[in-house]
């Protein structure tokens, strides 16, 4: 017994080392939960139309944003549950996968050290059938720089064509989605762009969008999201492309007011057209909802699109968790 141990020995000792050393470039990596959007949300049952439409629509796109941006750490979960293929003091390696049942693509995962506290990682696909080192791609990078107690900043960019272009009977998205994170500030940021994104298969036409995330220790946070395009019907002929952006900010509770402000191509000749006298150059809608996400106060600048926009003055400005309006500066 104490042979075959003193046998055995080197080769735990070997592996014992192995993983730690694996464990210094998976540990700099960063965690769902530091690139996540958590807009509060609430199941119980409420009236038909009394729920928040602006609280929906800020969760509806924390929910595309996570959708468009988490894929990537479940595959690299997966792929980081194998021992490294190669490992040395500058770089990992794990992969190729092996794809198991209906899976297309195999994936490989690569972490290099650049320098003491700057790490590059990127993952890679191709077709199940391709044996090539030329046949994979890029689908995933960025560069990590770790701090102290699990935190760190760093960006992530998700090259949606090129594993698109891997399956192209299959439906997914295209486009580019570059994403900047910081968890050493109170409260943590999120900065993503959107750049050409679309489903095809869905006819839908890219699209350009920002949108800027902080959430506290105490669950409280904001978004800030912005669109550039042309709101108008073909027929209407106004080319011009309009902004439009959204600023949320919502209190640990839940409760929380949201500001639109729809600007620039068109919509100052449409409401000089309309509103003759009027100095307004931008449409503003305010909707403040309570803690159960039930809406306590709504209104529209100008007045007179109030009957237009399904927001016309109602409830209590004074409930508004923030009483002063905010927008979206992206």
């Amino acid at each position: 017994m104490l042979k075959k141990l003193a046998l055995a020995l080197p080769l735990i000792i070997a592996a014992t080392a192995c993983g730690n050393r694996a464990e210094m470039f998976t540990s700099v990596l960063p965690k769902k939960d530091h690139v996540k959007m958590n807009v509060p949300s609430n199941s119980q049952a409420l009236a038909a139309g009394d729920q928040s439409e602006l609280y929906l629509a800020t969760l509806g796109i924390s929910t595309s944003v996570n959708g468009g941006v988490l894929w990537a750490f479940d595959v690299i979960e997966m792929i980081l549950g194998m021992p490294p293929t190669t490992l040395d003091e500058d770089q990992a390696v794990w992969g190729p996968s092996e794809p198991r049942g209906l899976e297309r693509l195999s994936y490989r995962f690569t972490v290099n050290r650049v320098e003491e506290g700057h790490f590059s990682y990127k993952l890679e696909a191709r077709l199940k059938e391709n044996t090539e080192e030329s046949d994979f791609v890029i689908v995933f990078d960025g560069e990590a720089f770790p701090g102290e107690d699990d935190r760190g900043t760093g960006t992530l960019n998700y090259h949606l064509g090129s594993r698109r272009n891997l399956v192209i009977a299959q439906c997914d998205l295209i486009g580019e989605i570059h994403v900047e994170y910081d968890t050493t500030t109170e409260p943590r940021m999120l900065d993503v762009v959107l750049e050409g994104v679309a489903d095809e298969c869905q006819g839908e036409e890219p699209t350009d969008a920002h949108y800027i995330y902080t959430e506290a220790e105490d669950a409280s946070g904001s978004m800030d999201f912005a669109v550039r395009n042309n709101i108008h019907n073909p027929e209407e002929n106004k080319p011009q492309e309009e902004i439009f952006a959204v600023r949320s900010r919502w209190l640990g509770t839940g409760q929380g007011r949201s500001d639109v402000q729809v600007s620039e191509g068109e919509i100052p000749a449409d409401l000089a057209q309309h509103i003759p006298g009027t100095t307004a150059t931008s449409v503003e809608i305010v909707e403040c909802w309570s803690d159960v996400f039930v809406v306590d106060y709504t209104d529209t600048n100008p007045d007179e699109l109030e009957p237009y926009l399904n927001h016309e003055e109602s409830g209590d400005a004074a409930l508004c968790a923030f009483t002063e309006a905010e927008f979206a500066s992206l």
